[in-house]
């Protein structure tokens, strides 16, 4: 059974004639073999069937009575489909249109030839005399002076590729990079020193050159683009925000926020429209700021002015710190509190921001009272509470959570406004009507435009 039904799967839908077991492409007097689809039976190819293409007869028309049982037919397809399959080798020759008949073509049949050989084309390569026209100079792995290999020994025994003009070698300044490698030390050496591997594998210049950079055309390390990070603002005498905000503040993007200056200028000009009892204790400038401090730390407030005093005696202004400038107020549940209670919290609260041992094993002693910012410090609590891009509501939410009093929804509204408007003028006064209430003085105060 072997013998009488060879397969024919080289035999190809683009054949237009017949195969047989003697002299198909599989036979013994071609080498040519199909790449394209296989051709199915007649029978088949009519009712959509899968065909095994097994001589004589298929697997599906081994099943089928009659007539159609006995044999398989084959009819050759239209000549649209041969694309891909070579032409004989005789009309190939000839420059004639095969129509790639199997055992004999058209033009073999008719000059009387009896057999027809199909050759498998093949993939045009330049001739190797175009590649050999510059001789290819072995290199050696082992020595080689380029940052594209290591040092590794190998069979070669230089590397003689120049990396500059061959008619500069004779002047001073030209760089010798042929000239054999010194030993570098093992990379473990360079690790114990903590040096790290040789970046570099080119030898040092042996005197000033002037020829520029030799500049990789492949890069090994790509850095990361120089990204316009946030920075706090930060003083030695004042106390700083906490950790967790700064190194937060470190992964936020200068560009995502409103400029620092153009959110200075607004609150200074937002100040500046403000009545006289609430303009001097809206914010503290830093030397303001400081002045209150040592006086609340010392106990001496008759130096303060008498609408700073009368704001310090109605909130409780203490000092928070006694290696810093800090004031701090207490929170609500605390100011309910008696005075020995307050005393007994922000002595703790001093011992653990000044890093000191505490005596109480209270854990919660930082929200029993809540920081006064510095001006300067305004912006890089609404940057972290708004890092979000969240309303102003939700920012002063987050500021009263944190414990940072004095900041107000109205500098959270121009901190929005600046980040909606920049590089504008301060609109917000201008266009406009704004009922701002002010949490230090307890006024409301309505903005009209000028």
């Amino acid at each position: 059974m072997a013998d009488d039904s060879a397969s024919i799967d080289e035999i190809s839908d683009d054949a237009p004639s017949a195969p047989n077991s003697a002299g198909g492409p599989s036979s013994a007097d071609t080498s040519w073999t199909s790449r394209r689809g296989k051709a199915r039976c007649d029978s088949c190819r009519l009712r959509n069937l899968k065909c095994d293409r097994v001589l004589p007869i298929c697997n599906q028309c081994r099943w089928t009575p009659g007539p159609a049982g006995s044999s398989c037919t084959y009819t050759p397809l239209p000549t649209p489909a041969h694309r891909g399959v070579p032409r004989c080798d005789r009309c190939r020759e000839s420059n004639l249109k095969c129509d790639r008949a199997s055992p004999v073509c058209q033009y073999c049949r008719e000059s009387n030839i009896t057999d027809c050989r199909y050759t498998p084309k093949k993939r045009a390569r330049l001739p190797l005399e175009q590649h050999s026209q510059a001789p290819r100079v072995p290199y050696n792995e082992g020595e080689s002076a380029s940052f594209m290999f290591t040092n590794i020994s190998g069979p070669n025994s230089s590397y003689n590729r120049p990396f500059v003009n061959e008619g500069s070698s004779s002047q001073p300044d030209s760089m010798d990079v042929d000239r054999p490698m010194p030993p570098y030390p093992s990379s473990s050496a360079y690790e114990k020193q903590g040096l790290g591997p040789p970046l570099a594998l080119l030898p040092a210049p042996s005197g000033p050159s002037n020829l520029p950079a030799q500049q990789p055309f492949i890069s090994h390390s790509f850095p990361e683009p120089p990204r316009n990070q946030f920075r706090a603002w930060t003083h030695n005498a004042f106390a700083p925000l906490p950790n967790y905000v700064l190194r937060r503040l470190t992964t936020i993007a200068r560009e995502d926020m409103p400029a620092r200056e153009t959110f200075d200028v607004a609150l200074q000009r937002f100040r500046d429209r403000l009545e006289i009892e609430l303009r001097e204790t809206a914010y503290l400038a830093a030397e303001d700021y400081a002045t209150v401090a040592n006086c609340l730390a010392k106990g001496n407030i008759n130096r303060l002015s008498p609408r700073i005093r009368q704001w310090a005696l109605s909130h409780r202004v203490s000092s928070g710190s006694n290696r810093y400038n800090l004031l701090v107020i207490p929170r609500d549940a605390t100011f309910q509190l008696s005075s020995d209670k307050e005393k007994e919290l922000l002595h703790e609260y001093r011992a653990e921001l000044d890093d000191q041992p505490s005596t109480s094993d209270k854990q919660d002693d930082e929200l029993a009272f809540e920081r006064v910012p510095v001006v300067n410090q305004i912006y890089d609590c609404l940057v972290y509470a708004h890092r979000g891009h969240a309303s102003s509501v939700a920012a002063i939410m987050e500021i009263h959570r944190l414990g940072f009093a004095t900041i107000t929804w109205s500098m959270a509204e121009i901190f929005r406004w600046r980040e909606r408007k920049i590089g504008r003028g301060m609109g917000l006064m201008k266009h406009l009507g704004l009922i701002v209430g002010h949490a230090n003085g307890g006024y409301l105060q309505l903005l009209v435009p000028p």
